[in-house]
């Protein structure tokens, strides 16, 4: 078994003691790429020849967020996972703007700049409203959409959004590690450890704080609300999946029941044991959920 720098368990081997799938240990290449004059940072996982999967990951997350479900669908897919504007080693938007109106454009543009074609798209939370809204407007370039815990209309759920109750920076990583384990025992500390590692950065002044714009704290990432989303949500036709975490009120009943009764190809389903980081808190389950569904679009 083997660890990381920060003394956490390797992708590999965190990935095996969760029961994710996968049968190669590949790694992503980092790579970076214009939006007109905004820069992303993404990580392209190779085997290109496959059909692309972008992946969008929510808000205080990063592209690394998704590295378990990257491995699992390494075989069948493309994989881009990119660090949302503001988010890990992209570019801050300029005034801290990252509504769904600030953000579209940039990631319309990351799709454009990377020319994949028609995409399976999947984004979590803030990446889910975002992927919607972009299947909405370029349904021609969209084959399947993912939400995950993530709808038009939402309740907001406090205990499920876990980095509103981590602090804002510490004196070491281990503050860190142990104030996230507390906060979601559902995740080891070793696990913790290593996702912890990708999404930190030690300043110069020896604090430990996130890889993301500090206005993401009090920015609003929505700006539409539900008077807007729906009509989106209701315009899209391709085939789409809302994944639930089971202990998570994010998303409630009455919304997916509406979203199956107005969207045709409309699919969900929960995952028992997660919370509204569904794909870290029970990654196989997860996984299996999602490849049932694209088995049956590719």
């Amino acid at each position: 078994m083997t660890t990381t720098s920060s003394g956490g368990l390797s992708l590999y081997d965190a990935a095996r003691a969760m029961g994710v799938p996968f049968t190669k240990e590949v790694a992503p290449a980092d790579k970076e790429t214009m939006a007109g004059n905004f820069r992303f940072h993404y990580l392209d996982w190779g085997n290109d020849s496959k059909p692309p999967l972008v992946l969008f990951h929510g808000r205080t997350n990063t592209a690394h967020t998704w590295d378990f479900t990257a491995l699992a669908c390494y075989d069948d897919f493309h994989v881009i996972s990119l660090d949302m504007p503001g988010h890990g080693d992209s570019a801050w938007t300029p005034g801290g703007n990252y509504t769904v109106d600030g953000q579209m454009p940039l990631v319309a543009g990351f799709i454009n700049a990377l020319h994949l074609g028609s995409v399976c798209m999947m984004g979590h939370s803030m990446g889910g409203r975002l992927a919607m809204v972009y299947t909405s407007q370029n349904p021609e370039k969209v084959k399947a959409l993912v939400m995950v815990d993530m709808a038009p209309e939402t309740a907001r759920e406090p205990g499920g959004l876990g980095w509103r109750l981590l602090p804002a920076e510490t004196d070491s990583f281990e503050e860190f590690v142990e104030a996230a384990h507390k906060i979601n025992p559902r995740r080891t500390p070793e696990q913790l450890r290593g996702s912890l590692a990708l999404q930190l950065r030690q300043f110069p002044n020896g604090k430990w704080s996130w890889k993301w714009d500090p206005a993401l704290r009090e920015a609003d990432t929505n700006g539409w609300g539900p008077e807007k989303l729906w009509p989106c949500a209701e315009k899209i036709s391709r085939p789409m999946l809302v994944v639930r975490g089971g202990e998570s009120d994010m998303v409630p009943t009455h919304v997916v029941e509406r979203m199956g009764r107005s969207i045709p190809g409309f699919r969900s389903t929960d995952i028992p044991g997660a919370s509204h980081q569904v794909h870290g808190d029970r990654p196989a389950l997860f996984i299996k959920a999602v490849k049932e569904f694209l088995s049956a679009v590719y």
